[in-house]
């Protein structure tokens, strides 16, 4: 499909025509001054890296912009923040290109080479992040934003964007469950504490403060996502065990709504999977999953059994 073939192309296959000799001004390549210019607030890309932002600002310091930058003109009574204080307003906005703009604006270039065109926000919001796509990955909690973004702006499934994106279906939905996670699990995945494998496997654990545990013990011990994963399957499986409505050996029934409401608590208390099983006289015990001997001497502390032996 066509819009599949515009990934690794360059800015050229995203602007057809784009050129030193293109005959259409809105397609020609010209010097804007950096102090024109404001970043994109729908650019995807949050978090650029200080370390290869030197170095492009170094390169680009010697030799300049190589590849121009994608703008267009703010609209009337439009505002978006200046690429540098203390300039005339800016009266033009960067749709692809950003690190670009920075880089020259770090080096101290008076001008940037660009194309203006006339995009719509949605149409801008997709070039930037087919942009970044190309020259360097967004962080997964920047891409499933952007994502979503053009989830909504578009009104397209998820399959349109993953045709869209040149990208698997099973792909874009794993990004986007990545918004599902609890904000501490997604600070600890923008920080570069976890990474797109151990979100993915945090996934499969059920939401809560169990899966928060899960991701603080990967944070404090450094566990790999094979560890993790690992981990998550042991915790799906003793939820499966909890879940499981079968006769005890008691002649129990299985779980009632008020036994269900209990264990919810005690696992939200715990952090762990619990399994409650009685039988029909009430009689029977409680069982709290534990991952390793750590885990097991915090449940006791919880329990109020001493756990220092001399």
């Amino acid at each position: 499909m066509a819009k599949n073939r515009v990934l690794g192309k360059g800015l050229s296959a995203l602007i057809q025509n784009a050129s030193v000799s293109s005959e259409s001004s809105a397609r020609e390549i010209r010097e804007i001054p950096v102090d024109h210019l404001a970043f994109n607030p729908n650019q995807p890309r949050k978090v650029f890296n200080k370390d290869k932002l030197d170095e492009l600002s170094i390169s680009v310091k010697d030799v300049g912009v190589l590849q121009p930058v994608l703008v267009r003109e703010l609209r009337s009574g439009e505002s978006a923040p200046p690429v540098q204080s203390g300039g005339p307003p800016p009266g033009f906005v960067v749709v692809a290109g950003e690190r670009r703009v920075r880089a020259a604006a770090q080096a101290g270039l008076a001008s940037v080479p660009a194309i203006t065109c006339t995009y719509e926000e949605t149409e801008a919001l997709r070039i930037a992040l087919l942009e970044n796509i190309q020259r360097e990955n967004l962080g997964p909690m920047e891409e499933a934003t952007a994502f979503q973004g053009l989830l909504a702006a578009y009104g397209a499934t998820q399959e349109e964007l993953a045709d869209m994106l040149g990208k698997n279906r099973s792909t874009v939905a794993n990004t986007l469950r990545l918004l599902g996670l609890e904000e501490e699990i997604r600070d600890l995945i923008n920080d570069g504490t976890l990474t797109r494998g151990h979100a993915k496997a945090l996934l499969s654990v059920t939401a809560g403060p169990e899966r928060v545990r899960l991701a603080r013990l990967c944070r404090s011990r450094g566990l790999s996502v094979r560890e993790v994963e690992r981990r998550a399957q042991g915790a799906v499986a003793a939820r499966k065990r909890a879940r499981r409505k079968k006769p005890s050996a008691g002649g129990g029934t299985g779980e009632t709504t008020e036994v269900r409401a209990l264990r919810e608590r005690a696992e939200a208390h715990f952090g762990s999977p619990v399994v409650i099983d009685r039988d029909a006289a009430g009689k029977g015990r409680i069982s709290v999953s534990f991952y390793d001997d750590d885990d097991l001497l915090r449940l006791l502390s919880m329990m109020g059994v001493q756990v220092d032996i001399d």
